[in-house]
């Protein structure tokens, strides 16, 4: 079925999250499943200006834009940015839209799964009545989701902790669900090979993936150069490691091919991966930030870490999201603020070369993956659903918001 237009008998779903990858991957990972549960479903993203208007309609995804952007934000430089965003709200600009793209698609549920846009189309679904799913992947309730919690009909959330939070914010008739974030088909399904065989990487060496977020992070770039150079010089060539080192649109600091090649004969940098589930699925160690989605996707794999969570975040959830991790012993976590080419260098070194403690931390990081979060995220947004399309309210978790 083309999911360009609603149809009458297909059942209908809106999807609404962006700004980053932490938002829009899960979205596009629940699409993912709702297509395998049900063939033939309409699907509509309802997003913003940025990742998620290229990647919804490369899923073959039918995208609406809103005029929405957030105003969270610390210091002067994005000022502008915030001052057009509460002027955008002030007028119900992003709310007035969302009513028109919900009543011109008629979907019988919403998923929001985080970022500013997904809180006016949540709005709009609940003052047009059709009920609601939310996503929290932090282990800090974004701001976003703290402010639809009294909307939506269910929040599905990663751990017993964060249910407890939101269960006395929800509406008497909602409930809360304890699913993990989902992650993005591919992640668990590829083998060693088939990853290393779509980076041309030889899956008998040890793989290393530097990450830094969908955007880039210029200190992380910039401490693995100088972390690499220090092990180069404490051990010589680093014959048998590949490097998958991204950089970002937004942190292109990297080795030219030149040094890069005297250093690490297995170092390439990407500005962009493509082939993201297929790095992780060839990488021993991940270097990378603490946002949830990523988190999620390591721990799904099963994959040491070392997380360098980025200080900036607005409530701190970076930081949060890495402590379950450092408390399993699945990763080593560097503040953002410690991290020095030095520090990520022994990090690194005590890491690489040490098989033992690697296939430990890998078991404990799998302890932690929930890899069926977005098949379970999908049911019951079907659930909703299709308790609408039989004429039924749907009240999994009864009065007081109790877990589903």
């Amino acid at each position: 079925m083309n999911n360009s237009e609603p149809q009458s008998k297909a059942l209908r779903v809106v999807l609404a999250g962006g700004g980053t990858g932490g938002h829009v991957f899960p979205a596009l990972a629940v699409a993912t499943e709702l297509r395998r549960m049900r063939p033939g479903i309409g699907l509509l993203y309802i997003g913003g200006d940025r990742l998620e208007a290229r990647l919804a309609p490369q899923a073959g995804i039918r995208f609406r834009a809103i005029s929405v952007h957030g105003v969270a934000g610390r210091g002067l430089a994005g000022w502008p940015r915030r001052m057009r965003a509460a002027l955008e709200l002030a007028l119900l600009i992003p709310l007035f839209q969302s009513l028109r793209e919900l009543k011109r698609f008629r979907p019988h549920v919403v998923i929001g799964t985080g970022g500013y846009v997904s809180g006016p189309v949540l709005l709009a679904a609940r003052l047009r009545r059709i009920p609601s799913l939310a996503v929290e992947g932090n282990r800090v309730a974004g701001l976003t989701s703290r402010a639809v919690a009294r909307l939506v009909d269910v929040m599905a959330v990663v751990s017993t902790k964060e249910a407890a939070f939101f269960s006395p914010c929800l509406r008497r008739d909602a409930s809360v669900a304890v699913t993990g974030l989902p992650v993005r088909t591919g992640i668990t399904d590829l083998s060693r090979e088939e990853g290393a065989s779509a980076l041309g990487l030889d899956p008998s060496q040890t793989t290393l993936l530097i990450l830094g977020g969908s955007l880039g992070s210029k200190r992380i770039n910039q401490a693995a150069v100088g972390a690499i150079r220090l092990l180069a010089r404490a051990q010589g060539r680093l014959e048998g490691l590949q490097i998958i080192h991204v950089t970002g649109e937004r942190g292109p600091l990297a080795f030219d091919p030149g040094e890069g090649a005297a250093v690490a004969p297995g170092y390439q940098a990407r500005s962009f991966l493509a082939e993201y589930p297929e790095a992780l699925a060839a990488a021993d160690v991940v270097v990378c930030r603490g946002g949830a989605s990523t988190l999620a996707e390591v721990a799904a794999r099963g994959l040491p870490s070392i997380i360098i969570p980025w200080s900036q975040a607005s409530t701190g959830e970076q930081a949060k999201n890495a402590d379950p991790f450092a408390r399993a012993g699945a990763a080593v976590v560097i503040p953002d603020d410690e991290l020095t080419d030095e520090r990520l260098g022994a990090a690194l070194r005590a890491l690489l070369w040490d098989t033992a403690r690697r296939e430990a931390m890998a078991r404990a990081a799998r302890l932690l993956g929930r890899p069926e979060a977005a098949a379970r995220v999908a049911e019951i947004a079907l659930r909703l659903a299709e308790g609408v399309t039989d004429g039924k309210r749907y009240a999994s978790g009864g009065s007081g918001g109790r877990s589903a």
